[in-house]
């Protein structure tokens, strides 16, 4: 695994946070006039426009055989289109924040894939102790009116809330194979084509979704700014932060991304609501912080081996 420059890719890791953090707000204001189909198939082709106009105007190029080919159109489909999709059904019956938080999942499903199905993302003691410090710092986060919304026995929450997990592994199996059968491939590439085959995939949906749920596409000002912004920001922009940054520190340290999403759910709530950051949340981000930080510092894991 290459650790190049693990400082900044810290920091981009929170910028990526802060990003996907605000995803879920944009979604659940774009599903005020667009159905969940349209919702993810338009914010893909949206980033794919963005994307492929900057790829070009940069002069890039990419070689395309039938393995990286199909790859990507792996990526683009069980990374992109379907996570967007099931996030945004699942959000007609969830609150936004209920949908990040559940993010959270994430480190613990790519430790374990990462595992069987990487060779350098083996399961050692110093990431069992940073995973378990990050949920502790998610659990004091959730408060109990919000664990008991997770938990309500209702079919629909239910169903919801676990096809927001199954969304999160579909990131994280994308990240693995970006990471790992990928890895020669700059991440804008990646970002680029990916995208790109999600939104052409998407395409028969947004069509026979617009000829059965017309009523539901609108130009509503609010929902449609939503779905622009999920397309350039959370989507182009984002994941591109996100391939670079399973290139660059594996895609274990990229999954805790999914820890510092409900830290930034806290945060855009106080800036953007005026809610208030209790003494609990305010643990719960050190916590978490400090799990992430432990997770991707290679002076910890020497000093762990110089005493062993």
């Amino acid at each position: 695994m290459s650790t190049k420059n693990p400082v900044n890719n810290f920091f981009l890791l929170i910028i990526l946070s802060a990003i996907w953090g605000s995803a879920f707000f944009a979604i659940k204001v774009g599903l005020n006039s667009f159905s969940p189909t349209s919702v993810a198939s338009l914010r893909l082709i949206i980033a794919s426009i963005f994307l492929l106009l900057v790829f070009y105007i940069q002069k890039r190029e990419i070689i395309f055989t039938k393995h990286i080919l199909f790859l990507l159109i792996i990526i683009g489909i069980i990374g992109n289109f379907i996570p967007f999709y099931l996030i945004s059904w699942a959000e007609q019956f969830i609150p936004s924040s209920t949908a990040g938080m559940l993010m959270a999942i994430g480190p613990i499903i790519t430790l374990l894939m990462s595992h069987f199905f990487t060779k350098n993302e083996k399961f050692t003691q110093i990431k069992l102790i940073s995973i378990i410090i990050g949920l502790v710092g998610v659990f004091f986060i959730f408060n109990v009116n919000s664990l008991d919304n997770i938990f309500i026995k209702n079919y629909t929450d239910t169903i919801a809330k676990l096809l927001v997990i199954l969304a999160a592994f579909g990131y994280m199996f994308s990240n693995i194979l970006a990471y790992e059968k990928l890895n020669h491939i700059d991440s804008f590439s990646i970002t680029t084509f990916a995208t790109t085959f999600g939104a052409i995939f998407s395409l028969p949906f947004l069509v026979i979704d617009l000829s059965f749920n017309s009523l539901k596409f609108s130009f509503n000002s609010y929902s449609t700014l939503a779905i622009i912004y999920l397309g350039i920001f959370p989507t182009a922009i984002a994941f591109q932060f996100r391939y670079y940054i399973t290139k660059t520190s594996g895609p274990v340290f990229l999954s805790y991304v999914a820890y510092l999403i409900p830290v930034f759910a806290v945060i855009w709530g106080y800036i953007l609501l005026s809610e208030n950051i209790g003494i609990n949340s305010m643990i719960g981000i050190f916590l978490i912080l400090l799990g992430v930080y432990l997770g991707q510092n290679k002076l910890v894991s020497k000093i762990r081996k110089k005493n062993v």
